[in-house]
């Protein structure tokens, strides 16, 4: 099992160890080793980040040729700086391993199924021919790749595994009482990378309408990267300085807080990722969400029983969704009780069992 290295940013890091941790107690011997995949807060020189991939590929091919293995299931992303690294490390490992090689896409961009440029098409097929399964996070990504020409029978609709809190029966407003922030004041949670496409400046768009509106509530943003500032200036121009708050980065570990004490997510990604983490995390929690029809957010939710659909880039739309469920407490409770229920589809052991069901068609038993 390639792994995302523990600093990373994102969701593999938070998934994959207790989907690991599963496989081991069901009784399958799982080698893991870190694979390069994800950012880091830090970030890198292109020159460290190559050299990163070489050490990573020249370790596990040293340890395939020592041991054998019936899958070598790596984690990765179909995009343009993922397709030069994974084409790079499976051409060192692929001869010296009879096992099959499954690669599970945590989000893939379209346009380089479609790409004009030579040398991205040339990669993104060879990439697809070496492996034997690929595995995505949405009904989406799998029309894309058909569509492509990839062979239906190589591609494998696949989940997430996530990680639910115990519900507290009277959690103690520990975050509301860091903020001063009343119990009646409602808590919208934004919790993501910062990256345009995630929809930040959307939800502070449709902030500005909400106070216009006279709604009362507090927008906590819950991360950092190279969209923050912008975000952070739009607060500042929209006179928003009372309403919104910025949280930097925090570890996955310590987000529990924000999930259970929020009133209800809002999350407008328009980004090509399959699997939103922040999206799953929010309904093990019971977090009402208002989100768009985004790749696996689309295959599991239904409107209105788990979400709000808003079309992307659309602020006085999702300003509506909001309103309308600040305003509809039933609503709220109604989708808390669902989203929990739901989330019960995305525990180790349900998804482990699944993944089990692939490899062992993939090897023929």
């Amino acid at each position: 099992m390639g792994m995302p290295e523990a600093a990373s940013l994102g969701g593999p890091a938070a998934c994959e160890p207790p989907f690991v941790a599963e496989l081991r107690r069901l009784g399958v011997e799982v080698a893991a080793e870190t694979y390069v995949y994800g950012e880091q807060l830090a970030g890198t020189t292109l020159r460290r980040r190559i050299s990163r991939v070489l050490r990573t590929a020249r370790r596990l091919r040293a340890r395939l040729r020592a041991e054998q293995f019936d899958v070598v299931h790596l984690n990765s992303s179909f995009d343009a700086r993922a397709l030069l690294r994974d084409v790079a490390t499976l051409s060192r490992i692929r001869r010296v391993t009879p096992g099959r090689i499954f690669i599970k896409f945590h989000g893939s961009d379209a346009d380089l199924l479609r790409t004009s440029d030579p040398v991205l098409r040339r990669f993104a097929r060879t990439l697809l021919a070496r492996v034997h399964g690929i595995g995505v996070l949405s009904s989406e990504e799998r029309e894309n790749f058909v569509r492509a020409g990839v062979a239906a029978a190589r591609l494998f609709v696949v989940k997430n595994v996530v990680t639910a809190a115990p519900p507290a029966s009277a959690p103690a407003p520990a975050l509301r009482a860091r903020l001063n922030v009343p119990a009646d004041v409602p808590l919208l949670l934004f919790i993501a990378r910062f990256i345009p496409a995630k929809g930040l400046l959307d939800v502070i768009r449709a902030g500005a309408l909400l106070r216009e509106q006279g709604h009362e509530f507090r927008l906590l943003c819950v991360g950092d990267g190279p969209a923050r500032r912008d975000a952070e200036q739009e607060v500042v121009r929209l006179g928003l300085q009372t309403h919104a708050q910025f949280f930097g980065y925090i570890p996955e570990a310590e987000t529990q807080i924000f999930y259970d004490e929020c009133t209800l997510l809002v999350f407008p990604t328009y980004h090509y990722e399959g699997f939103p983490m922040v999206i799953f995390k929010a309904l093990a929690a019971g977090l009402p969400v208002i989100t768009t029809r985004i790749r696996a957010a689309r295959d599991y939710l239904r409107e209105p029983d788990n979400c709000l659909w808003a079309e992307p880039q659309q602020p006085a739309q999702l300003a509506t969704c909001i309103a309308q469920l600040l305003t509809q407490p039933q609503l709220r409770a109604t989708m808390a009780h669902n989203n929990r229920a739901l989330a019960t589809q995305f525990n180790a052991n349900t998804v482990a069992r699944e993944y089990l069901a692939v490899y062992n068609q993939l090897i023929g038993k």
